[in-house]
């Protein structure tokens, strides 16, 4: 064909058309066939049952059985067979006698002679009834044969036939009958592959396979090379869409597509985001020990949710020049408190020299500058988390101007450490210091004290913060983790520290619980993982 030759391929819509064409009209074709088939054996066998029906008809009438094989018997059998032959419509009756010489023919002519065709023996030989297929004399034909008996002797047979060429008329009749009735189905049929093309390229926005293909490997080379990780479900939740990054945040490997995201992503939210069918921007997420970044946002089709897609971005990095941030932001606050404090104690110096009190400044300089007195000195000695230090100097800068005692456990120590994230730590320590601080900042000098304590050991870090303040009531215990919730009132009350640090804990893996005695204090002990082999470990498990 002529398009075979194009260098351009043919569009979609004539494609589709062609082939659903291709496709009808070949199946019209043998639904013809196989119905021509059959209504040929149908008519033929139709045909051999009258034949059949109508020899043996034929066979017992008593005047034919007479007058067969005797002198002058075809005078007889002629009229009977010519008069049965007119009004049945077959093309031939003919009678003949165990010599095989006619008694009846449509041609008189041919009356006595002896029969045309070979196909006698087995009813002269052994009386035997058979549709039988020959060329007489007038031509190929259908015959049935059956056996003339009188007063229990044979004494002939009887020959009824149809000519071949008259079933092969019938047939043809029949054939155009049944294409006259497939040619409208044959129409429709085309109507419906024209419709069917059409829908399918309004289907694909007008565009043509090879425009598609080029789509989707500018999609999927989008998508791989974008840092954050995208993921799309469907309205029923399972995933359609991952990205190389998205892969390699979460684990997934190949396969994953159609199967539940709950599968992949345990905490995931994309579910609820179908049923509500409103935007998640800008939330924290913890996936297998990592923070993640997550928007997750609605697809919707004509006012419904037909799925869901979500992208999310690794916080390790900038948590970690966060936490070098933050560090360098509580060491300037702790240089800051310091600068006021040695300002007041210079001024102090100086007053005491002014007086001639030498000595007693001597004293003052030596216990002002005395390494084993100083907590600052304990602080920088044992703590090599710069972030951890950081936030206990800031947080000693700010006992001091509260009249509040912090008394760090001289065995304490946190190595820097790499593998566990820092801002976390501070985020941790600086809320549960904070609220120790707030809980006794306002009772009597004898009980403002906290007391801090941090261990890294045996791949675990031990936080534990006490305080000497009222504790906490019993009503409020089951909602101290719950976001907004505050016991504190007027502008202290946040009510989001508590909820940070729950959450913080969670996402690596650790343990949080508290000991509180009402009137009495409270303390709040921390359990993390060091590592965060460990951390990925728990998370697996």
């Amino acid at each position: 064909m002529a398009f075979f030759g194009r260098k351009r391929p043919l569009k979609i819509r004539t494609q589709f058309f062609l082939l659903t064409a291709l496709i009808s009209v070949a199946g019209l074709l043998l639904v013809s066939l196989a119905s021509w088939k059959l209504i040929e054996d149908q008519l033929e066998a139709r045909m051999a049952r009258t034949a059949m029906a109508i020899a043996r008809s034929v066979a017992q009438i008593p005047d034919v059985q007479r007058h067969v094989g005797r002198p002058g018997g075809s005078d007889v059998v002629q009229p009977i067979a010519e008069a049965i032959r007119e009004e049945t419509g077959v093309e031939f009756i003919v009678v003949f006698d165990m010599s095989d010489r006619r008694y009846s023919h449509p041609l008189p002519e041919r009356i006595g002679l002896q029969a045309v065709g070979g196909d006698h023996g087995p009813v002269l030989e052994r009386g035997e009834a058979y549709i039988s297929r020959a060329i007489g004399s007038m031509g190929p034909s259908m015959r049935a044969i059956v056996p003339i008996v009188h007063e229990g002797r044979q004494v002939g047979g009887v020959s009824v036939g149809i000519l071949l060429n008259d079933i092969d008329e019938a047939l043809d009749r029949l054939v155009l009958s049944l294409l006259a009735m497939l040619l409208p189905g044959l129409a429709v049929s085309l109507a419906g592959s024209a419709f069917l093309a059409w829908n399918i390229k309004r289907s694909t926005w007008g565009l043509e396979p090879h425009e598609i293909a080029r789509l989707l490997r500018e999609r999927e080379s989008m998508l791989d090379s974008i840092k954050e990780g995208i993921i799309a479900v469907d309205g029923e939740g399972r995933l359609t869409l991952i990205n190389g990054a998205a892969r390699r945040l979460l684990g997934v490997k190949e396969g994953a597509l159609g199967e539940p995201v709950d599968a992949f992503i345990p905490n995931t939210r994309l579910p609820s985001v179908l049923k509500s069918g409103l935007a998640e921007l800008d939330q924290e997420q913890n996936v297998l020990g990592a923070r993640l970044m997550t928007n997750r946002i609605p697809l919707l089709h004509r006012g419904h949710v037909v799925g869901a897609i979500a992208s999310f971005r690794d916080m390790t990095e900038m948590r970690r020049l966060a936490g070098e941030i933050t560090g360098v932001r509580l060491y300037l606050e702790a240089l800051r408190v310091q600068n006021h404090e040695f300002r007041n104690k210079l001024q102090a110096i100086s007053g005491l020299i002014q007086l001639g009190e030498a000595a007693r400044a001597l004293d003052f300089i030596a216990e002002t500058f005395s390494p084993a007195s100083s907590p600052d000195a304990a602080v920088t000695r044992r703590i090599r988390n710069p972030a951890v230090g950081g936030i206990l100097l800031g947080k000693l800068g700010r006992c001091r101007e509260l009249a509040v005692t912090l008394e760090i456990d001289e065995e304490s120590y946190c190595r820097d450490t790499k593998s566990l994230d820092s801002q976390a730590l501070v985020v941790i320590i600086g809320n549960l210091l904070e609220n120790a601080i707030e809980a006794v900042a306002s009772l009597p000098s004898e009980r403002r004290q906290v007391r801090f304590t941090i261990f890294d050991e045996s791949k675990r870090i031990l936080i534990a913060v006490s305080d000497r303040g009222e504790g906490i009531a019993p009503e409020a215990e089951g909602r101290l983790f719950e976001k907004g919730y505050s016991t504190k009132s007027g502008p202290l009350a946040r009510g989001y520290g508590l909820y940070n640090v729950k959450n913080l804990v969670e996402a690596c893996r650790g343990e949080i619980s508290y000991h509180s005695v009402v009137g009495g204090g409270t303390e709040w002990i921390v359990n993390l993982p060091q590592t965060q082999e460990e951390v990925d470990g728990s998370a697996r498990h």
